[in-house]
């Protein structure tokens, strides 16, 4: 068994305790109430399988947030966490992550698309990947890489554009290393005023376990989730039936794995 690499799904869609060679993140936490867009009638979502409580999470060495939405950055799971618990997140979510969580130690991460380097945190690094496009904030990238091992995670809840800067610097992190890939394989239409296509579907999804050769791969982001509002009614979500499948024809060296919530997961 591979003891450098960990992973626990938090809540049966995007949150996890990642651990790669002893340091323990945890991703995205939502593990409590409702994920609400400014007010209810804009958008409120809830959550759609039982998570983990707050008070059942082991020790972590740091938190991080990926991007400010209230589903990847949840005020009542954040107001549980403890104040001095060190936060990592792009710089577009400092102000957020502060507000929501009071957090006093929050360190933004360098924008490695633009050549920025990726910071240290224990034993491993944090490379965080901005999608090239000015006002897109979600297409990005975090990859999680052991300094003693070299065991890499990388985290695409919204999957990522194939061509352009972005996949490029995500080329030059991960040096031809990618153990565990976790990426949504839904596809999330929204209208151009809401921000466009925000999951970019199966074959994003395909496409990158097959360029990096992920070893293993991981659906997230991609329950069903109840949710209402304006924005719930302006989209449209096509959902991914089969992940295996997609995956065979087109990666098939890659390993489709279904992990139960709150069950710790090693590579065999």
């Amino acid at each position: 068994m591979d003891t450098n690499l960990a992973l626990t799904l938090l809540n049966g869609d995007s949150s996890w305790l990642i651990e790669v060679d002893g340091t323990r993140l945890l991703l995205d936490p939502w593990l409590e109430g409702d994920a609400i867009v400014f007010a209810r009638p804009i958008h409120v979502a809830h959550l759609g399988r039982p998570a983990i409580r707050v008070e059942d999470l082991p020790p972590v060495d740091a938190l991080v947030i990926s991007h400010p939405f209230a589903d990847h950055c949840n005020k009542p799971t954040l107001r549980k966490l403890p104040r001095d618990l060190s936060v990592y997140t792009p710089v577009v979510a400092v102000p957020w992550v502060k507000m929501l969580g009071g957090f006093k130690n929050v360190t933004a991460l360098p924008d490695c698309t633009k050549g920025r380097k990726p910071v240290a945190v224990g034993n491993l690094t944090l490379a965080w990947c901005r999608a090239a496009a000015t006002f897109d904030t979600t297409h990005n990238a975090l990859i999680v890489r052991g300094a003693k091992s070299g065991t890499t995670v990388m985290y695409c809840p919204h999957a990522l554009l194939l061509e352009g800067p972005t996949i490029e610097a995500v080329e030059r992190e991960l040096g031809g290393r990618l153990d565990a890939l976790l990426c949504s394989f839904n596809h999330l239409w929204l209208p151009g005023h809401l921000g466009g296509v925000a999951n970019l579907g199966v074959d994003a999804a395909v496409g990158i376990a097959s360029r990096f050769s992920a070893r293993y791969v991981f659906s997230t982001h991609d329950s069903e989730k109840p949710d209402s509002g304006y924005i719930a009614r302006q989209s449209k979500m096509t959902y991914c039936k089969d992940m295996a499948a997609a995956l065979s024809g087109r990666a098939p060296t890659s390993q489709p794995v279904f992990p139960a919530t709150a069950v710790r997961w090693q590579p065999a």
